[in-house]
Parts: structure tokens; C-alpha cells; sequence
């Protein structure tokens, strides 16, 4: 598969997020504002309930902020129709999840092929774009291979794949290395790198300092807001 260019960074700005709750509203995101480079890897970090799952929902369009806003190539995320915002989603980002989150009925290859068909790619062209994908990610020999029999960091190269599917521009990746041994997780470090390298801007939310010393820049967030001084970049 050819390689990604892209010129747009991601941009959050003064995002804010606001939940309510039987003892009053919360501020889960305040005052966020960062741009996510394209052939950049950004490791997202912070504690547990600090409101690194809030921004990445903000971020991929899945929530909507209470305040500011996500954009995109002067797109702006939330001002989009529910049904446009999943057409941009599945074309312009890709996600990659701690549990993988293959179809477990299908084979490595389809599970690759699956969003290729919601976006409309043709048949031929999407077993071609699946082959070469596995080949990338040294899987190919487990094309075949239903989830189950795959190993943790097979199922991650397979998730990574999945998620380059539709040539996105940004891809995402929650908790990427949560669930594997060390090595298998360098392995899908570099993975993501190399996806990177294409041209593409990769958010990585982690808990692991030593996946976030691969990345090219770190925002930290501490209840809530992007502590400057831990950002690096």
C-alpha cells in the first residue's frame, strides 16, 4: 500500500467536557488545547480517572464537547450530522483498542477486509489491501487464523492492520500494549511507529512509561487538564 501524506495536523482547542452527575456537574476536560502532528506518534498519559478516555472520545468524534472544539483539515468534528461524522470516521481515522476488538466469526484477513467493505472498496481491491497489510505487519501466515488462535501481539498487528484498512489519516490507540508481555509489546510499538512514518498522526493513550519514551511528544493529563509542564514536543 502506498504511503500516507498528509499536511493536517489534528487540533483540539480549549476543548471542555462537562458531565452531569446527582452531586453536581463534573469537568472530566478543561481548557485542553494541542495539536497532533501527522507523522508524529503523541502518547497520551495520565492517572487512572484523569480524562484521558474523555479526550480520545473527544478527539475521534465519538462525544461531544461542552465546550471548544476538534478540527481536522478545517473540518470541524462535532458540527457534522451523526451519519457524515461515521463516514468521516471510517475513512479519515483508524482505531486500535487494548483488546483488539477482532471479530472473533472472522479470519485475520476479513476481519482487515471488514471496514474496507463499509467504506465501499471493491472486492478484489480489499483482499489485495488485506494481503498486503498482513504482509507489513509480518502476519501474513495467520491470514487464515480466527482470533481465538492467535496470539496477543498477532492479534495487535491484526488490529493495526485492520485499522490502516481504509488509508486513514490519524489512528488511534487505546491502551495498545496493556494486555501483552514486554517483548510483544516493542513489537507493536514499532508497529505503530512505522505507521507514523507513513505520513499519519498516531495518538497513543498509555499507562507504560517506557511505550511512552517511543513516542515523539507526551501530553500528560492531570485531572483533567494538559499539565505544560510534562508536555514535551
Amino acid at each position: 500500500m502506498a504511503s500516507k501524506t498528509t499536511t493536517h495536523p489534528l487540533i483540539a482547542h480549549e476543548l471542555k467536557r462537562t458531565f452531569d452527575t446527582p452531586s453536581g456537574p463534573v469537568e472530566a476536560i478543561r481548557h485542553v488545547n494541542h495539536e497532533f502532528l501527522p507523522g508524529q506518534v503523541t502518547a497520551v498519559m495520565g492517572p487512572s480517572g484523569s480524562g484521558k478516555s474523555t479526550l480520545l472520545n473527544l478527539l475521534a468524534g465519538f462525544d461531544d464537547p461542552s465546550e471548544g472544539h476538534v478540527e481536522y483539515g478545517g473540518t470541524v468534528i462535532s458540527d457534522l450530522p451523526e451519519r457524515k461524522r461515521a463516514a468521516f470516521r471510517l475513512t479519515t481515522f483508524g482505531f486500535v483498542f487494548q483488546a483488539a476488538n477482532l471479530i472473533s466469526v472472522l479470519p485475520a484477513a476479513r476481519n482487515i477486509a471488514f471496514p474496507m467493505g463499509l467504506a465501499g472498496v471493491p472486492r478484489q481491491e480489499r483482499q489485495q489491501r488485506a494481503s498486503e497489510l498482513l504482509e507489513r505487519f509480518g502476519v501474513s501466515h495467520r491470514a487464515s487464523a480466527l482470533p481465538r488462535t492467535l496470539s496477543g501481539g498477532e492479534r495487535q498487528r491484526v488490529a493495526i492492520a485492520r485499522a490502516l484498512a481504509n488509508d486513514p489519516s490519524v489512528v488511534f490507540a487505546d491502551e495498545p500494549t496493556g494486555s501483552l508481555d514486554r517483548e510483544s509489546g516493542k513489537t507493536v510499538v514499532q508497529a505503530l511507529r512505522s505507521v507514523a512514518e507513513d505520513g499519519r498522526a498516531v495518538i497513543m493513550v498509555t499507562h507504560d512509561p517506557e511505550v511512552a519514551a517511543a513516542a515523539d511528544d507526551i501530553v500528560r493529563i492531570v485531572d483533567g487538564v494538559m499539565d505544560e509542564n510534562d508536555h514535551a514536543g
